[in-house]
This record gives structure tokens, sequence and C-alpha cells, in this order.
């Protein structure tokens, strides 16, 4: 058997495969470059040129998941490639993701991105790419072999067929802008927005050639538009065919066209956009997720639930990316750079004081005036024990610091007391874990800094503390909240980062 594979020299994304996902989920992401390519193949004795095909059980965790009666591929034809008009004795679906065309044979037609294109079986049909890109297409067909999978069964032919009707073998060319669009679900009183969804189902002649175990829908998310964490109880498939996003749940990763994204029943996943995606929704089942709009089948988060989730994400992302954590140990052996340390902790130390002090202050609500003053008696004369600590207690001047750690300050002038929960316990203390953590274990022995080590133990905790008062803030105000936590945290990531730049320049005075 010759199967003619092509072999990637580059690659859109090539750290992204299915091995290289954190293992916190089953949520599996798998890019069309890293699929199996082949670009020719022996059909009846012919040598056939077929542009770029990957089939999706090229891929071992994807063969395992999908239904056996079903295979997919992804398939390409650069400029003015063609395909040599063909047939087989199954009905298939090419969904053109980009670019333009036409089709030949027995049905001439042009073909652009958007469109779903019907294959009827023994329809004589071949492709012609148009454009300065090409097109590029998923082809499906409700068959355990992919067309153009094996040469030992290649599922088409080029010899004379059997009399059918022309009439009863026509290509049909449906376009998503013809398609009923779907923007948003209520779900228990609770109006969650889709973006734009288009069902396959809603075109009957379609909806009839779909086995039992098949849905699909064009989605799309425009610029800041994004997709609630939500779960449901079967596994689903998003491809995404234009534009790019990210996937937006406990955590998050950038999504590109060409992404194939399987979600396992029970996985919590959303996405959103900073610019625009279109992908494709596949479901294994009857009908799709929200084909029925008065009875989704899904289960969006709470408010309060993605305000948690995106909290995470955010300080994973700050602990990964910043260059502070990723300063060697020995680098604090020298007195100076541990200095530097101390020095630049003593600025957000000072400041924390006067933004405790404050946050009582204004506090005008028995409830968290409470939680405030309980939080402000636990934090109060801290600043003064490592003032004590640093053998060289001037303070330092740095511009910088200086304004990152005024905007907590200033900040809680403008802030009601749900919004001080957040930035005080949900970012400064949550962040304040972190840094204790990381170099109270970074600091060896006989370098040890006796305040990091006590705020390890002291601070634990601390990042939730009135957390749960939230949960009966009205949905309309977490908006408002979500955009406060990215500000927060894209401030203390100023703050640590700047750290790490005064640590660097630090040392020894001539």
């Amino acid at each position: 058997m010759e199967l003619h594979q092509s072999i990637d020299t580059t690659s859109e994304r090539p750290n992204l495969c299915n091995k290289d996902i954190d293992p916190w989920a089953g949520v599996q992401l798998t890019h069309r470059t890293k699929l199996g390519c082949i670009t020719q193949m022996m059909v009846n004795g012919e040598m056939t040129h077929l542009g770029e095909v990957r089939n999706f059980k090229s891929d071992d965790y994807l063969a395992s998941k999908l239904p056996q009666d079903i295979s997919i591929s992804w398939s390409a034809l650069g400029p003015e490639e063609s395909l040599k008009e063909h047939y087989h004795p199954c009905d298939s679906f090419l969904i053109i993701t980009e670019g333009e065309g036409e089709s030949t044979g027995d049905t001439h037609a042009p073909i652009k991105a958007g469109d779903i294109v019907y294959i009827p079986k023994w329809n004589l049909h071949g492709f012609k790419a148009k454009g300065p890109k090409g097109f590029k297409a998923l082809s499906i067909q409700f068959q355990e072999t992919a067309i153009f999978e094996s040469e030992d069964k290649p599922e088409t032919t080029y010899f004379n067929r059997e009399s059918i009707p022309l009439e009863e073998r026509q290509i049909i060319v449906y376009h998503r802008d013809q398609m009923k669009s779907l923007n948003k679900v209520d779900i228990e009183g609770q109006a969650e927005q889709l973006g734009t969804l288009k069902n396959f189902s809603d075109i009957e002649a379609i909806n009839q050639l779909f086995p039992d175990n098949f849905s699909c829908a064009w989605v799309s998310l425009s610029e800041g538009q994004r997709l609630n964490p939500h779960t449901h109880d079967e596994d689903s498939m998003i491809i995404i065919t234009e534009g790019q996003g990210f996937f937006s749940a406990n955590h998050e990763f950038p999504l590109t066209a060409g992404d194939i994204v399987y979600i396992p029943s029970g996985e919590l996943h959303g996405f959103r956009s900073d610019s625009h995606f279109w992908g494709l929704s596949i479901q294994f089942s009857r009908t799709g997720l929200y084909q029925n709009p008065d009875k989704p089948r899904v289960r969006f988060q709470s408010k309060y639930a993605q305000l948690l989730s995106k909290n995470q994400v955010l300080a994973d992302n700050f602990y990964g990316t910043n260059p502070t954590f990723k300063i060697p140990a020995d680098t604090f052996k020298q007195i100076e750079k541990k200095k530097a340390l101390l020095d630049s902790l003593q600025v957000i130390s000072d400041h924390f004081q006067r933004l405790m002090y404050l946050r009582v202050g204004l506090c005008d609500s028995p409830r968290y005036q409470k939680v405030f003053l309980e939080h402000f008696l636990e934090e109060l004369g801290h600043n003064e024990e490592l003032l004590e600590e640093r053998t060289q207690n001037e303070k330092v001047w740095d511009p910088i610091l200086e304004a990152a750690c005024s905007w907590f300050v200033n900040k809680n002038y403008l802030l009601d007391n749900p919004g001080r929960i957040i930035m005080v316990q949900m970012v400064l203390e949550k962040c304040a874990h972190l840094f204790y953590s990381h170099f109270s274990d970074v600091l060896s022995e006989g370098n040890k800094s006796a305040h990091i080590d006590a705020h390890k133990e002291a601070d634990e905790g601390h990042d939730m503390i009135g957390v749960p008062l939230l949960q009966h803030e009205p949905d309309y105000k977490f908006e408002e909240y979500f955009k406060l936590q990215e500000e927060a945290w894209s401030i203390m990531n100023l703050y640590i980062q700047r750290i790490s730049e005064r640590i660097q320049l630090a040392g020894p005075k001539h």
C-alpha cells in the first residue's frame, strides 16, 4: 500500500497537542497540523492528487472518542488545485471553513466559507480551489472508514457507475447566512448569551439525513463576547474554523482556526473572544444542546462561581508568568539581592496598612464592617515587624512600586463593599499567599526572613475572608466585578514584576 503523506515543516502552534494540555481536566486540544496528512493516493491503479486530507481518527485520542460509524477529516486545496471527479457509495457533507472554490462533475456550483455542501451517494463530484489561498473544509461521512483514509478501502471510485437519475444525485449547498440564529437562552429566569448559534437541524433536509448519534451547529463569538462556563451530560467537540478566541473556564488557553477541542461530559467549559471566531459545535446525540431553546441541556455556572473560577485562572497565569517567581534561589545568597526583595516588600506592606484603615473607615454596612474590622485587627502592625527585620530600615522610593501600591489605596474611595472584598481578599491576599509561600521555600536556611515565613502560615485562607457574601449580589453587578478583578491582577503583576527588576539591578556598592 502506498500512502503518500506530507511532512509539516512549519506549524501555526507547534507546541499544542494532546500531550501538552495540563492534566487538570479531560478537555483535550488537537490542532489540524497535528493530524496525519495524506496528499495523494493510489486509487484504482491511478495516482490521485488530494491536496490535503487529515483524518481525525489519525489522532489516538480522537479515534478513541469518535463514534465508530462517523468519520471526519480536514480537507484543503491550495490555489488553483483540483480534486478529480469521483463518486462513492455514501452520503457525505463538505463544510467550507475558509476560502472559496467550485464543485465540478454532476453539479457545477460556487462554494465559499460558511457553505454546507451536501453530496448524495453516487454523485459525481470534484472540486477546484479559487482565490489566492484556495479553500479548507471539513468532510463528514456517516460510516466507519473515511473517504481517502486507506488505499485498501478508498471508499471512492473513478469507474463507470450504474445509471442514477441526475436529479436524485445533485449537490445541494446551504449557506450559514440563510440559517436561523439563536443568540440567547433563558435558564431558570436567567438569560444566557450564546453569541450566535445556527443549528443544522433547522434545515429539515439536513436534519433527515443526520443519524441518531450526530448533531451540529455553527457557533460564533464576536469581539468582547463570551459564552459563560457551563457543563452538560454528553460529550461534545468544538472545531474552530475561522478567527481566534479563548477556552475560558477553570483554566484558560488560546484557540485558533484549525483547533479541535474535545470536551467529555461533565467538564466545565466556556469560550470568549477578543476579536471573533466561527466554529462548529458537534454533539454525538440526535439533537443539539440548544435545539430546543426552551429546554437547553446545559447547566451554566452562577456569576459567583464564575468569579471564583476566573480568579483562579488569573492567579495561575500570574504565578506562572511573572519573572519574579522564576529567580533562582542562589540569587538571594547575595545580601544586596535579599535586601532589594525586602525593601520592595516594605512598600506594599505600608500601603496595605493604610488600605486596611481606609476600608474600615469607608464601610457603611454592618455585615461588611464586621469582616473588615476583624481582618484589620489581624493585619495591624505587620509592616512594623518587617521594618524591624530590615537592618537598614530606610524606606525606598521607586515610582513604579509607589504608583502600583497607591492604585489599590485610592481605588478604595471608588468601590462598593463587594468590590473592596474582591480587591483585597481575592487579589491582594491571594497574591500575598502565593508570594510568601514561594519565597519562604526559596530563601534557604541561614538566609530566611522571619516576616516571610510567618506570613506563609498567617495569610493562608485570607483570600476567602468575606468572599461568600458576594453570593448575594445581583447578577448585573458581576460584569463590573470581573473587570475590577482583571484590573487589580494587572496592577499586582506590575508591582511584582518591578520587584524582579530591582533584584536584578541590586549589587554590591563600590
